[in-house]
């Protein structure tokens, strides 16, 4: 899998869209810490996986 970085961002907001639409449906009632936890989880879900990428060893930090 070439770009897992767009796929878990792709995925989180999916997510985040399944949980707002759960909400609307009655299924759940969201709460402002609820919103932020899903919010944060999914920020940190994709921050994990570009952390895993492998990178081109620092570039970028102007010590070339």
């Amino acid at each position: 899998m070439k770009d897992r970085v767009s796929l878990a961002a792709g995925l989180a907001c999916l997510l985040v869209g399944a949980v707002f639409g759960l909400d609307q449906l009655g299924v759940i009632d969201l709460s402002a810490g609820l919103v932020a936890a899903v919010v944060c989880a999914a920020a940190g879900l994709v921050l994990v996986v570009s952390g895993l990428e492998p990178g081109d060893g620092g570039a970028g930090r102007g010590d070339r």
